[in-house]
């Protein structure tokens, strides 16, 4: 690779100046010099393993090439182009210097690079501008850049003729003979990822919805309206056998109360902050997991399923790096001296995606099933931090390129959690018949 830290033409400076203005709008350059020596280049590698390539030749043409992967969408495309040419078009990586004269970057004989101001369209620059996407630049007047011409769109379709055969805009084929006219895009067009998971209307969200007729439906799922009726039920035996009364406040009796005196009795750990706000799992999640149930085991009552569910009553307990292995241990006596049966232990300190471990209970007294999580501080916090992307995960509508992404992030998160000594070597346990 050839460094060109010292432009060395015209044609190097410029392309380092467009380079200043890609990375201004959030995009990587590599410059490097081509075979020849004079004809150079600008990789911009982006998120997704997009590029987009832009090329100076010694004749003073620019050519942009753009790659992307097979799941790209349309308007994805579009957006990534429209910076790089408001980049190569802008006023700021071209204008006028001390001592340098105004000469504009061709593209194909200006038909790219140029505003299509006859139209009425704006440029790509301007969009953006408008949008407040190119920071620290003003919108130029007209009269300010005389290379911002009005150009026709019978202007711009007579240049796209005069190109030569073998030019890759060129409407016709190397023997002469016409192309076929390119396909409509805007068929094709989805919308932009961070579109459709944060519309501008909150209230156009994929929200939880029921129907008048009592169903419900959110992100995929369905429950008929006695099934979800039959949720609810469960949800309100839940919250009677997890303590708190109709205005959320806690006496004696429950889980929650007696997790804390569980709590107080550990000589070393904690419940974690905030365990009255995690206790209950949220009503539209619960019914996201029993939907799911339902479709797995069709032979089952809804009832039955909702019962299965685990984890609606949950609780997490946090140590120390050093003291995890002996308090998970002590917790766990002092759950079982409290009268709670341990069905369930499953050890994911050796998974790649998730560290911790989780525990499944049952509540002879109030024939409920809960869940209760050993964690230090920081598998906890990474648990927190991957709990959006374990969600997408799950929802039957991911492509299965964006679940291997959000695979690949949980394992980054839980590969920096310090594993405890001994805590891989926690046996997991299911008690005879469950």
């Amino acid at each position: 690779m050839t460094d060109l830290s010292a432009p060395s033409s015209a044609t190097a400076a410029r392309l380092h100046e467009i380079a200043a203005v890609l990375a201004a709008v959030g995009l990587t350059t590599r410059l490097h010099r081509t075979g020849a020596g004079t004809d150079l280049t600008a990789t911009l590698r982006m998120p997704g393993h997009r590029e987009v390539e832009v090329i100076l030749d010694e004749d003073g043409y620019t050519e942009l090439r753009y790659w992307a992967e097979v799941s790209a969408t349309p308007n994805a495309a579009v957006a990534i182009i429209a910076n790089a040419l408001a980049a190569i078009t802008s006023p700021g990586s071209l204008a006028v210097r001390a001592g340098q004269a105004s000469e504009p970057v061709a593209g194909y004989d200006g038909a790219v690079t140029e505003r299509a101001e006859g139209a009425g369209m704006t440029g790509p620059h301007d969009h953006l501008a408008e949008q407040g996407r190119i920071p620290n630049q003003a919108r130029p007047h007209p009269a300010d850049n005389p290379h911002d011409s009005q150009v026709r769109p019978d202007d711009l379709q007579a240049r796209l003729e005069r190109l030569p055969p073998n030019h890759p805009s060129s409407p016709h084929r190397d023997d002469g003979s016409r192309k076929p006219p390119l396909p409509d895009l805007t068929r094709y067009e989805l919308p932009l990822p961070d579109e459709a998971d944060s519309p501008a209307d909150p209230e156009l969200a994929d929200q939880p919805h029921t129907a008048p007729d009592g169903s419900w439906d959110w992100k995929g799922r369905h429950l008929e309206p006695d099934d979800s009726q039959t949720a609810d039920e469960v949800l309100a035996e839940s919250r009677t056998a997890e303590g708190r009364d109709s205005d959320g406040n806690y006496g004696e009796h429950g889980l929650t109360p007696a997790m804390r005196r569980i709590e107080a009795q550990l000589d070393h750990g904690h419940l974690v902050e905030g365990t009255e706000k995690f206790a209950l799992k949220d009503p539209d999640r619960f019914k996201e997991k029993l939907a799911d149930a339902i479709e797995r085991n069709p032979d089952k009552s809804c009832l039955e399923l909702a019962r299965e569910i685990h984890d609606t009553i949950r609780y997490t307990f946090i140590f120390s790096v050093e003291g995890y292995t002996d308090g998970m241990w002590d917790a766990q006596a002092r759950v079982e001296a409290a009268g709670y049966e341990l069905e369930v232990r499953r050890n994911s300190w050796s998974s790649e995606e998730y560290k911790g471990i989780n525990a499944r209970w049952f509540d002879p007294d109030s024939e409920k099933l809960l869940e209760i999580q050993f964690h230090t501080q920081e598998s906890w916090e990474a648990k927190q931090q991957t709990h959006d992307a374990y969600a997408r995960m799950k929802d039957p509508r991911t492509p299965p390129v964006e679940v291997m992404r959000l695979r690949e992030f949980q394992k980054q998160i839980s590969e920096a959690v310090t594993i405890p000594p001994m805590a891989p070597d926690i046996p997991e346990y299911r008690r005879e018949g469950r």
